[in-house]
């Protein structure tokens, strides 16, 4: 697409229409003058024709005495010269101005235009002609002045419908515009808190009907294929507990200590699994606010408080810091959720001895930040995606950041990962919006 054609429709619409006016303005006085010189040409010829017609029916009345003829001729318009001549160019008789020496003598009617002056030679007996010439710049002569006025008075008529259709056009493309606005707004505003959202439809250009109905049905069967995966991922995880709960019976009757211990890693390991795949499952669904306000500085407290005794007893420390916390409204629930993930994350993926810190504030944001080792940069990116685990990561499932990621979004907010001080550790940061 050329640059100096506009993008939007709206411009170019507005270009078009423009070009056209100017397109119109330009040519129609043109082709209009040429069609009324045209005319009044052809109306002048008619005359000179009628007034020799008269003069050779006057002189065949006159037995050839040319002057009585010309001088009992009625002349038809104003400008009109008539004149007898012979074969030598001598004027026998004349009436009017003086008829131009230029004029062809030749065997049938001849008519020409010598400058303004139009002139008709036509042929009579004894080698006579008859001819009658007119000139335009005479003051009887009315025709040029009424085509000349005529395109005066167009070019004034012409010049409201020119600038009135671009106004016009201009109106209409922004009432459409405002239409499509409305619709954008609308496919802007539909998400995971809205899937029940549609396109208006019978507002639309009957142009672009079609397709904000096709976008509907696809909407439509997105929002069935979104019940049916957080339906499947809520029924595989309820049907996977009680098999879960019966083989930690059987474990704890394990009577070597060692396998005891190792088997009931593993059933806590799928446990952390299937809590994880429910809640992730529960996210998947919009969230709904609860009625409550969320206060992220008590929130962060109370959640340091009950994940502090096990933080401890891994050989790990854990830290609070309060920065200008504000309440929020929110699922308090699921922030807590976002919360515990993010600390048991950094308890799973530090060495004995690190350092855990949990900043609320300022503002809406929660972080857990960790001393442990350098993550590189390409890992950062995927470590938010649903189930991925890096090398550091083989003893988690891959769904804790993504659970994190969900549950910001659907609060209007982010999960932002980055290294944390010093380069070394991560730095995890839930930033949510203060205000829905």
């Amino acid at each position: 697409m050329r640059r100096w054609w506009p993008r939007s429709l709206f411009g170019q619409l507005a270009l078009l229409h423009i070009a056209i006016a100017l397109a119109a303005a330009g040519t129609l006085p043109v082709a209009v003058g040429a069609l009324l010189h045209r005319v009044a040409r052809h109306y002048q010829h008619e005359v000179l024709h009628q007034q020799a017609q008269r003069v050779a029916d006057r002189l065949s009345a006159d037995r050839g005495d040319a002057r009585r003829a010309l001088a009992s001729v009625d002349l038809l318009a104003g400008g009109l010269a008539l004149a007898i001549v012979d074969g030598g160019r001598h004027v026998l008789a004349a009436r009017g101005a003086t008829v131009p020496g230029a004029v062809p003598l030749v065997s049938r009617p001849e008519l020409v235009r010598l400058g303004r002056v139009a002139v008709l030679s036509r042929p009579m007996d004894a080698g006579r002609w008859i001819v009658v010439s007119q000139d335009s710049t005479a003051p009887e002569v009315v025709t040029d002045d009424i085509v000349t006025t005529f395109l005066k008075r167009f070019v004034l008529l012409l010049l409201p419908f020119v600038m009135l259709g671009p106004l016009a056009a201009a109106w209409l493309t922004r009432g459409i515009r405002a239409r499509m606005r409305r619709a954008a707004q609308t496919a802007a505003a539909i998400g995971p808190r809205a899937l029940d959202r549609r396109l208006p439809q019978g507002t639309l250009p009957v142009e672009i009907e079609p397709l904000a109905a096709a976008t509907n049905e696809a909407l439509d069967r997105l929002e069935q294929a979104f019940a049916a995966q957080a339906a499947f991922a809520a029924d595989v995880a309820h049907e996977l507990r009680t098999p879960l709960a019966t083989i930690r019976l059987r474990a704890d009757a394990v009577t070597d200590a060692a396998a005891r211990a190792a088997l009931l890693q593993q059933v806590d390991r799928a446990a952390r699994v299937i809590a994880q795949l429910l809640s992730l499952a529960d996210l998947e669904r919009p969230v709904q606010d609860d009625g409550a306000a969320v206060d992220l500085g008590a929130l962060a407290e109370e959640v340091v408080a009950e994940r502090a005794p096990a933080v401890l007893a891994s050989g790990r420390t854990i830290a609070l810091q309060v920065d200008g916390a504000v309440t929020i409204p929110g699922q308090r629930a699921a922030i807590t959720l976002a919360l515990e993930n993010l600390i048991d994350n950094a308890v799973r993926h530090t060495p004995a001895g690190a350092r855990i810190t949990v900043v609320a504030g300022p503002g809406a944001r929660l972080c857990v930040g960790d001393d442990g080792a350098a993550i590189a940069p390409e890992r950062l990116v995927k470590m938010r995606e649903r189930f991925w685990k890096g090398e550091a990561r083989s003893g988690g499932s891959g769904l804790g950041l993504s659970i994190v990621a969900r549950i910001a979004a659907a609060h209007g907010g982010a999960l932002t990962l980055a290294p944390g001080e010093d380069g070394r550790g991560l730095r995890a940061c839930l930033e949510l919006a203060e205000q829905k």
